[in-house]
């Protein structure tokens, strides 16, 4: 079985655009809520990332502006980073992360944190083909009507 690292379109042949602005807008949404009623499940410091990297892959989108799109690019490889530590933090249970996640068994916060990469690397794969699709678009010669 190959996985290909870029798709051309999103799950249901749809526009990878309208994939990008939704991870965006779910995201903001989610982290507010998480925020809003458990408070001590994300820090300051989480917060500010993942708000300034959702705010990026929205304007981005919106103004077709790849650069921007990086942003989320690197909070996903910080999420990919921290997902080792996270798994050690809740087997050897230090850091607080097995809290974090809300369960009180190891199995619980696991099967949460690996669940939670799935998700961030799917989204990686869908703003990364449509990362190189502004960049492509962007090299290639755009018609222009001739009078």
């Amino acid at each position: 079985m190959k996985i290909d690292l870029t798709v051309d379109q999103g799950p249901c042949n749809t526009d990878l655009r309208s994939w990008c602005l939704g991870i965006a807008i779910y995201s903001l949404v989610a982290i507010t809520f998480s925020v809003l009623f458990a408070p001590t499940v994300v820090n300051f410091v989480g917060f500010a990332i993942t708000v300034t990297a959702n705010v990026l892959l929205l304007i981005g989108c919106l103004k077709y502006k790849r650069l921007l799109l990086l942003g989320w690019l690197i909070y996903a490889l910080l999420c990919a980073i921290g997902f080792p530590f996270a798994i050690f933090g809740v087997i050897f249970h230090y850091g607080g992360y097995r809290e974090s996640t809300g369960f009180n068994n190891i199995f619980g916060a696991l099967l949460s944190y690996i669940l939670q990469i799935v998700i961030v690397a799917f989204c990686a794969r869908l703003i990364y083909s449509y990362y190189l699709q502004l960049k492509n678009r962007e090299g290639t010669p755009q018609a222009v009507p001739v009078v």
